[in-house]
Parts: C-alpha cells; sequence; structure tokens
C-alpha cells in the first residue's frame, strides 16, 4: 500500500456512527505522507473506535512513520459537535504485533489522546526493524508491550505520560499533550 495525500490506511474522523472490529493483515506498506497506519477523532463527534487489529506488516518509506493516534485534534469539527466528555469518542483494544519497520521517522506517536477518556487496550508485541525515533504514549491504560528490536533510535525507546501495563521499564517521561478548548453545552432555544 501507498499514498501520497495522507496516511496508507486512515481510521476515523468523523466517528459518529463508531468504528469496530477492523483487522489489519499481511499487508506491506512503502510509502505514505504521514503514517502507515493513522488512527484519528476529535472531541465533539463522541462514538467509538475499538477493536482495531495489526498483524505481519512490513512499513517503510514513510515521512511521518508506522502509527499515530490523534484523537484530540484531527479533522473538522461536527456543525452540532456534542459537549462534556460525551463527545470524547472511546478508544479501546488496539493490538499491533509482528511489525517489521525499515527506516520510518516515528515509530508510535500515540500522545494525542484525551486524559478523560484513556485508551484501554494497547498491545505492541514483535516489533523490529529501523526507526529515528521511538514510541510516545499517553492517557492509556493497560499497554502491553513486548519482544521490540528496534535500533537507529535517538533517545528513548518509550517515552510516556500517565500509562499503566507492562513493558514499560525504564520509559522516559514526557509532559502531557496539549488539550483543545472543551466542546461548550450549547444553550437551549
Amino acid at each position: 500500500m501507498a499514498d501520497s495525500i495522507f496516511a496508507c490506511i486512515g481510521i476515523g474522523s468523523e466517528t459518529s456512527g463508531g468504528i469496530r472490529n477492523v483487522r489489519i493483515e499481511h499487508c506491506k506498506f512503502t510509502h505514505a505522507q504521514s503514517f502507515a497506519i493513522y488512527i484519528k477523532s476529535r472531541p465533539g463527534r463522541g462514538a467509538f473506535i475499538e477493536d482495531i487489529v495489526a498483524n505481519e506488516l512490513d512499513v517503510s518509506g514513510m515521512i511521518g512513520g508506522f502509527l499515530r493516534f490523534n484523537i484530540l485534534n484531527s479533522g473538522l469539527q461536527d456543525q452540532v459537535p456534542v459537549p462534556g466528555d460525551e463527545g470524547i469518542p472511546t478508544i479501546k483494544n488496539f493490538s499491533f504485533s509482528n511489525i517489521r519497520v525499515k527506516d520510518v521517522p516515528v515509530l508510535v506517536d500515540g500522545t494525542s489522546i484525551h486524559p478523560h477518556k484513556p485508551l484501554l487496550g494497547l498491545t505492541l508485541i514483535n516489533v523490529s526493524g529501523t526507526a529515528a525515533k521511538g514510541i510516545s504514549l499517553a492517557n492509556i491504560k493497560q499497554a502491553r508491550i513486548r519482544n521490540l528490536n528496534v535500533t537507529g533510535i535517538a533517545g528513548a525507546l518509550i517515552s510516556i505520560n500517565n500509562v499503566t501495563g507492562t513493558g514499560l521499564k525504564g520509559a522516559a517521561l514526557i509532559d502531557p499533550p496539549k488539550l483543545p478548548e472543551p466542546v461548550p453545552v450549547v444553550a437551549q432555544p
């Protein structure tokens, strides 16, 4: 797969109906303007993104990197956004295994997640290859990270803020993500 405009696989933006049970297997990603896989939405859209599974992937030629989550500010806001925490999309059960990367700028950018609705369940298992920057995560519960064999990384392999789980020993601490303004409650006419 290749894309000259955005990501090879983009999941999200308009999530008001929800996204569930996506399986990505045995794929070769050869070029993208951003990331091989980009999961996205924003407060105000509500609904959910859950049960995303990716296995046996080869990734090279990405301008951004392998994987990014942006649940804070991706895409245009809805005309009538859902206010408060109900408008923050629920995200859970993202699993990535047997991933081979070659010279990607960023392995994983998983920092743009709202602390009021953290990602529940992230698995990164058997990731190998070369990358310039490692894994950055924020606002994640029940992370499982193991069998990382990635070289060429400047700085920490794993950097975290408000992340719990296994495989995080020795992770560097990073600042929390900058949050967007809350979606206001509209006064009743």
